[in-house]
């Protein structure tokens, strides 16, 4: 087993600043995420300079609720890895967490920077940008997230609620559209384009929706509301 492999490896050689990094990656990977926090702070204890333990101790924390300390990790990690976008998104990630949304602007251009093709930090730019009520600059990001989505649904679904919100109901049908076509099981997607139809009085396109969203996820309550306020509406 791996987990017992690197832990012989560390017996072996302690100081060997690696061994703790995989140890931590596979602890992480087997859902032993406490135990790969240990893993992580005991090697950056013989090595704090090591930009891969500070980034995948961030992101553990992360996965805890721990954004404070998780920011502080990947501050150091930047230093050692200053043109790595995951860096720079996974700070701004907690950065949000932490409720820093202009801070948290700043990493996600600098990710869309140092990533032009990444479809999730323009898609970050874009819901932080929006947050912070700079709807202009949102609506450009949102869109060359969705530009460069290929397999990415999340994209094309954020853009849709984006201008959703905003009332821009046709465009936010065809943002919809395309998050179903990459990803047809997507209930909240079949659930937002219901209310996109209905706020265009296209009650059929609604229900069919709605019931879509609701085979999907039967349990879900926002459509079950939606479907029978627009089966009230065509009576």
């Amino acid at each position: 087993e791996a987990i017992a492999r690197y832990r012989r490896a560390i017996v072996v050689q302690p100081d060997y600043v690696p061994a703790f990094n995989n140890l931590g990656v596979t602890l992480r990977a087997a859902g032993r995420t406490d135990e790969a926090i240990r893993a992580y702070r005991d090697g950056l204890a013989l090595r704090d300079d090591y930009p891969d333990l500070h980034y995948n101790l961030a992101n553990a924390l992360l996965a805890v609720g721990r954004p404070d300390e998780a920011a502080a990790h990947l501050r150091k990690a930047a230093v050692g890895t200053p043109d790595s976008a995951g860096v720079q998104n996974n700070l701004g990630l907690a950065l949000v967490e932490k409720g820093q949304l202009a801070e948290a602007a700043v990493a996600f251009e600098r990710a869309a920077q140092l990533d032009p093709a990444s479809p999730k930090a323009w898609r970050n730019l874009g819901n932080v940008r929006a947050a912070l009520g700079d709807d202009t600059r949102a609506f450009a990001a949102l869109s060359q997230a969705a530009a460069l989505a290929g397999a990415d649904a999340e994209s094309h679904y954020d853009l849709g609620v984006f201008l959703l919100e905003r009332d821009r109901h046709a465009e936010a049908v065809t943002a919809f559209t395309n998050a179903l076509r990459v990803r047809p099981d997507y209930p909240e997607a079949h659930n937002n384009l219901g209310i996109a139809y209905g706020s265009l009085g296209d009650l059929g396109r609604a229900v069919a929706q709605f019931e879509a969203a609701l085979r999907l996820r039967p349990g879900f309550e926002d459509a079950a509301r939606n479907l029978a306020m627009a089966r009230g509406a065509r009576r």
